[in-house]
């Protein structure tokens, strides 16, 4: 194998996770957080798309055709998008702060929740798909082209060592948990 540092010379001083490999293997998404602003507190991260042989870098959230809006047009949290994933009908799936929601544990301190989202790839199309009242985390895609990702459920259990699989359709409906409580 040969390495190719996809990213070299296309994007400035950053941090790239949670990387996805598209369904033809030549493209790859991933959330990345621009570190030239100085103020860490605005630091985000957003959604981009690149090619798997380094020909070009693109944004997905944030830009232009996404105005970056809070559920109800409130923003009470920096909105950060996270953790996508491609889905079989073209979109993406991704976890974000967009619902403007927080988590109930956390006592007087604002901790924004996040849940799952989907859009289209040029940025149109954000919706939220999950109303739930605490995190989701790492969306993927089963077999039957369903969305498998964790939710953290507040069920009068020790929060720390229970979380549910959860699956739902792409377009948000048949949400379920996956193979029963683990509780």
């Amino acid at each position: 194998p040969k390495e190719t540092v996809l990213l070299e010379g296309q994007m400035p001083p950053g941090c790239v996770t949670h990387p996805d490999l598209s369904f033809d293997a030549k493209r790859i998404l991933f959330s990345f957080c621009d570190h030239r602003e100085t103020k860490s507190q605005y630091r985000r991260f957003l959604i981009y798309e690149a090619a798997l042989d380094g020909s070009w870098v693109r944004q997905v959230t944030g830009p232009s055709k996404d105005p970056l809006d809070g559920w109800g047009g409130r923003v009470t949290a920096l909105i950060e998008d996270y953790d996508p994933c491609y889905l079989p009908d073209g979109g993406f799936a991704f976890i974000t702060t967009r619902s403007q929601s927080f988590g109930r544990c956390h006592g007087s301190r604002y901790v924004p929740t996040y849940m799952l989202f989907r859009g289209e790839l040029d940025g149109t199309g954000i919706r939220q798909l999950s109303f739930g009242e605490a995190n989701e985390w790492d969306p993927a895609v089963l077999h039957d082209g369903r969305i498998v990702y964790t939710r953290w459920d507040y069920t009068d259990r020790d929060p720390e060592k229970f979380r549910d699989l959860w699956t739902m359709n792409p377009d948000g409906s048949g949400q379920m948990v996956l193979f029963g409580g683990m509780g």
